[in-house]
């Protein structure tokens, strides 16, 4: 294996900054296991700068990024420019998974199932005035942003005003959804394959930011507890939506068990690698360890345009 120079990409400007900062320091210790050289870029306000420094010195990106400005497509059209293969989905699956709007269109227009939904534009409309043709509970949710920051479920008219107002503050697209009830999984997807599905049952409420990050807080079954041709069809319906979106290398698809039927809720194509997050979990289920794990995204790494003229 020929040795390759890293820039490990994390940080960033973003309501899941955090996050990114802990799957950036679990990159970096399997960077050290693996024997890699590397350099730390935190994706701030001087990113750019930063970034130009050392591309010379280094051969692929490996992005420990999540949300806005990061897993949308931005940072992947900036590693496009300067030609710096980097991990995960291309601009265009990037982006495709990251504006929630758009992925349902993706998957309405592949036949794969999921929520009814709405579009509020808040830039357009009085709040104060949105009507709905759901019935309660529905979610309210932004249209671009990531692990569950600004989501509601909303259980009557005042819950509705109270969730639309909390989402604008993070996006100027709503997403109003129908409630789907049933249990919670979802299926990483590592290369060419589906891996094992996980069941997510959270202690309180539904699986929100604090319930994501939060040791303890989330009970996390694998295999999950159901019949096998359901596992399977959780898996095929993953790898369908992975592929529908053009994401790359991995992802990781969330559905709701609704009605004894799988629905996707949403794509993650650049998803968590914390201590808690669950394309590790079943990676290792798998047999694949973490410092395994992050040295497939690195063979992986690529370029949309790569050889296109």
């Amino acid at each position: 294996m020929l040795s390759k120079k890293m820039a490990l990409i994390k940080g960033g400007i973003n309501s899941e900054r955090n996050v990114s900062l802990v799957t950036g320091e679990a990159f970096e210790a399997a960077l050290k296991e693996l024997g890699h050289e590397y350099v730390v870029i935190d994706a701030d306000k001087d990113f750019l700068h930063k970034l130009l420094d050392v591309r010379d010195q280094v051969d692929v990106a490996l992005l420990a990024l999540h949300g806005k400005l990061a897993e949308d497509g931005v940072v992947q059209g900036i590693c496009e420019y300067i030609k710096l293969p980097y991990t995960g989905a291309g601009v265009l699956g990037s982006a495709l998974g990251f504006d929630k709007y758009y992925f349902k269109q993706i998957l309405k227009f592949h036949d794969l199932p999921s929520a009814k939904f709405e579009l509020v534009h808040a830039r357009q409309q009085n709040l104060d005035e949105v009507t709905t043709n759901f019935s309660y509970p529905l979610v309210v949710k932004p249209s671009r942003e990531g692990s569950s920051v600004g989501v509601t479920i909303c259980q009557s008219e005042s819950d509705f005003f109270k969730g639309l107002k909390l989402a604008s503050q993070y996006d100027s697209e709503i997403l109003v959804e129908e409630y789907l009830e049933g249990q919670e999984l979802t299926v990483p997807i590592l290369i060419d394959r589906a891996l094992t599905p996980i069941e997510i049952r959270p202690k309180v409420r539904f699986y929100d930011y604090e319930n994501k990050y939060t040791a303890g807080n989330t009970e996390y079954i694998i295999p999950p507890e159901l019949p096998e041709e359901t596992i399977d069809e959780l898996k095929t319906l993953a790898w369908k939506t992975h592929q529908a979106c053009r994401a790359r290398v991995y992802s990781r698809v969330d559905f709701r068990m609704h009605k004894g039927r799988p629905h996707v809720i949403e794509i993650n194509t650049l998803p968590g690698c914390t201590p808690t997050s669950l394309v590790p979990k079943a990676a290792a289920h798998e047999g694949i360890q973490f410092p395994q794990f992050i040295q497939l995204l690195i063979d992986n790494a690529g370029l949309d345009y790569e050889g296109v003229r």
